[in-house]
């Protein structure tokens, strides 16, 4: 309201108080004038009422200055208020921004991290699994040695040290297969964890990316950018919204859990490595004591053999001298006919000597002798030559067996090497592992 506005209405309250009579005031070409019945007032009234229209001039005026100053400060207030406000919020979105890509290049590295161990991890499962398919190659040689082994015949058929061996061979392979298979499981069991850890970032970082260039967008508008204008409940808090410590504490976790997948995949794959030197150690030393006993075992084989060939070069020429004996005692025996036939017919002959010269001599005595001995003699050369017949064919039968075991042990023998040229195979799978 003007000061002037606020005159006129004190001068029509003076007016409407003052008025008494028939006189009314009325405008004429030169001002105003009372009119018959007007109230006249007294000077000190009219000096009054000017001097309360000079006074609520003032007084109103230092109002509106009064009112004018405190506009314009609150008006600078206020658009300092707004610059400032809208700074700060400026400023924290630029202090959101470098917390947002602060996380983001902590995803990515983690990310890239995380994918380098995926590719070493799944290398060492691929190794494992191929020392895995490897441990086919010596099961299959020591099952076939052991059948090999089985078809030994005989004597030769004895559950000996190189049994035991290969025995203890195909347990350690079993349990190198058990353990290598186990390693597989986990190799994949951790490779789930880590790709779980990887999608859970990737997730996140794509959120934090799609973020940044909400909060880029945001942080560039300006008072004067075109796109922007009022939103109906623009500053509603929509469901799902999160606290910043929870927004922390969510990629924290994300790059937490990778980390520590990260050291888990690292400690396995340490594991990895050792098992795999490990049982390839196991192997070896195996592959080794079985390989000791086949030579052993084929030395005393190569022993035995020997010995037999010996024993038969002995045996046929003990058979081959036994037989010119025995051929000898025959003619011995053979020879004995005449003599006794000489002895046999002078006794006969001197028995027809007549009378008194039928007498028993010397030569009676002496023939009669002769023939004697001539028959023990006869009887102990048949005696010689039964026994000589008999040993004869005891010394055949032994050369039979010889002959028997002989084949027996070149069979054996011939199995053992067989089993031992098999087992080079056993070399290549070392150098493989």
């Amino acid at each position: 309201m003007s000061a002037t506005t606020y005159a006129n209405k004190n001068a029509t309250h003076v007016s409407m108080t003052s008025t008494s009579g028939d006189y009314k005031t009325g405008n004429g070409p030169t001002g105003t004038y009372l009119m018959k019945g007007a109230t006249t007032f007294a000077p000190n009234d009219w000096h009054n009422s000017n001097s309360i229209m000079s006074t609520t001039a003032v007084r109103q005026q230092g109002g509106s200055l009064e009112i004018r100053q405190a506009a314009r400060k609150l008006r600078n207030d206020t658009d300092n208020k707004t610059e400032w406000g809208q700074k700060y919020n400026t400023t924290r979105l630029h202090d959101r921004m470098i917390d947002i890509t602060a996380w983001k290049d902590k995803l990515e590295q983690t990310i890239a991290d995380t994918d380098v161990e995926m590719a070493a991890l799944t290398s060492h499962k691929e190794r494992c699994e191929t020392a895995l398919t490897n441990m086919n190659t010596p099961y299959e040689v020591v099952q076939d040695n052991l059948a090999t082994r089985s078809i030994r015949v005989a004597i030769d058929l004895v559950d000996d040290e190189v049994n035991q061996a290969l025995n203890k061979e195909v347990e350690v392979i079993n349990g190198i297969k058990a353990k290598l298979q186990q390693k597989v499981n986990e190799a994949f069991q951790q490779l789930c964890d880590l790709q779980d850890a990887y999608n859970a970032m990737c997730d996140d970082l794509a959120d934090k990316m799609h973020s940044l260039d909400v909060d880029q967008a945001c942080h560039g508008l300006t008072n004067q950018s075109s796109n922007i204008g009022f939103h109906k409940n623009a500053v509603r808090i929509k469901e799902g919204i999160v606290m910043p410590d929870a927004w922390d504490g969510h990629s924290n976790y994300n790059t937490q859990r990778a980390i520590a997948e990260i050291r888990a995949s690292t400690s396995l794959r340490e594991a990895i490595n050792n098992m795999i030197e490990q049982t390839s150690n196991d192997l070896e030393a195996q592959r080794l004591r079985t390989e000791y006993a086949f030579r052993k075992r084929i030395h005393e084989v190569q022993m035995a053999k020997d010995e037999l060939e010996w024993q038969q070069r002995n045996t046929k020429r003990e058979i081959d001298v036994l037989s010119d004996d025995i051929r000898g005692l025959k003619q011995a025996i053979s020879d004995k006919d005449k003599p006794l036939e000489v002895a046999e017919t002078r006794s006969e002959n001197r028995t027809y000597r007549p009378r008194v010269e039928l007498c028993r001599d010397a030569p009676h005595d002496g023939i009669i002798n002769e023939r004697n001995e001539l028959l023990n003699t006869v009887s102990t050369l048949i005696d010689q030559h039964n026994i000589a017949e008999d040993a004869h064919t005891q010394l055949k039968q032994t050369l039979e067996r010889l002959n028997e075991d002989w084949s027996i042990k070149s069979n054996s023998l011939e199995l053992e090497e067989r089993c031992m040229t098999k087992r080079q195979k056993l070399l290549l799978v070392a150098h493989n592992v």
